[in-house]
């Protein structure tokens, strides 16, 4: 009881340590925790968890197998190392544990569906959303390598990307996220993050740009005012609740470079602070924010296609432009998400991006 106790203490030191970055001291810890109790599961847990904020990924497969080796059904430690194996682009481990992404209690309300495969008979397939509106661009380039099976399928989505999702994907049908589902319509489902296990091989066989865009009026007539300058689509902040501090970057530190009397700034950011939008002109810049970045994506993606570039953060804007297959600059902090690897300057999901890192 003794030991339990203190290492329920030394466990959240641990954890507070991690959210001030003192790695070296919270791997000096942890490793105290794995003396007094090398079969505790959450000791490598953590050791995994310090090892990814040091970018030091094999030493977090280590880790994280460890902790499943102790405790083999640990979901939490078997997502987290399909993360860093996909981080390191290996696609294989890293989409086999990728799977353990979703709680038990939303897989369940699938329970009555078949698991999709291109093996089962024809039938009405569910592809269900998850994560925000940038992933659910991000998986829509393997949408093509469903087109040639003999299934009906309908993609649950984001409202406001099914006018754009229409025109590129007239084969498909579509239904709201967050609408109610009848799922007594469907034989077979599928989580949308699935596809990239099914067709990781393919990337490259998904072309440069794989999302057109409608003709918008508004925007046509709206950019008609700033003839003679190129456009450049800005955005800074990220919402993400757990990552968007992280993530976000100074407006002024993506100007940089910029020059006023040749460019005109197209602020792509959602819920922009009018402050922040006063330093962009402050700078001599003058700046589109007719748009409503938050509801009308099909403006949003119709002014894109006008830029002559777009310098993003990683957030929806990035998964736009890259699915637009537009010349996109993503800066990116220490720690990356997973999909964009470790210290590459291109990706494989875009290949019109390039990767930059915050010093």
């Amino acid at each position: 009881m003794i030991e339990t106790h203190e290492l329920i203490a030394r466990h959240k030191k641990v954890l507070a340590l991690i959210s001030e970055r003192k790695f070296e001291t919270a791997l000096g810890l942890i490793n105290e925790c794995i003396e007094i109790s090398r079969k505790t599961a959450l000791n490598y847990f953590l050791k995994g968890r310090i090892y990814d904020e040091m970018l030091d990924y094999p030493a977090s497969i280590k880790a994280y197998e460890k902790c499943i080796a102790r405790d083999p059904n640990n979901q939490k430690a078997k997502f987290y190392l399909g993360l860093t194996y996909l981080a390191l682009e290996k696609f294989e481990p890293g989409c086999r544990y990728y799977t353990f992404r979703h709680e038990p209690e939303l897989l369940r309300k699938f329970s009555a569906l078949k698991p999709w495969s291109a093996k089962v008979k024809p039938g009405k397939v569910l592809l269900w959303s998850e994560q925000g509106i940038g992933d659910e661009v991000m998986f829509l380039r393997f949408l093509p390598f469903l087109e040639t099976h003999s299934h009906c399928f309908t993609l649950q989505c984001d409202q406001r990307l099914i006018p754009i999702l229409e025109l590129n994907y007239p084969w498909l049908n579509f239904t709201p996220r967050g609408s109610a589902l009848n799922l007594t319509q469907f034989d077979y489902h599928l989580p949308i993050g699935d596809l990239l296990g099914l067709f990781h091989k393919k990337f490259r066989e998904v072309s440069h740009q794989f999302l057109a865009v409608r003709s918008n009026q508004k925007v046509k007539s709206l950019v008609e005012n700033y003839k003679g300058l190129s456009l450049i689509g800005l955005s800074w902040l990220s919402m993400n609740e757990e990552y968007g501090q992280r993530r976000s970057w100074p407006v002024e530190a993506l100007l940089e470079g910029l020059d006023p009397h040749n460019i005109a700034v197209v602020a792509l950011q959602y819920l922009a602070p009018k402050s922040e939008i006063d330093k962009i002109r402050a700078r001599g810049f003058q700046v589109i924010d007719d748009i409503d970045c938050h509801q009308d994506i099909d403006a949003v993606f119709s002014i894109m296609s006008h830029c002559e570039k777009i310098i993003t953060i990683d957030n929806s804007i990035a998964h736009f432009a890259g699915a637009l297959g537009l010349e996109t600059d993503i800066w990116l902090p220490n720690l990356p998400n997973w999909r964009w690897g470790l210290e590459k300057t291109k990706t494989y999901w875009y290949p019109s991006v390039t990767l930059k890192r915050f010093d």
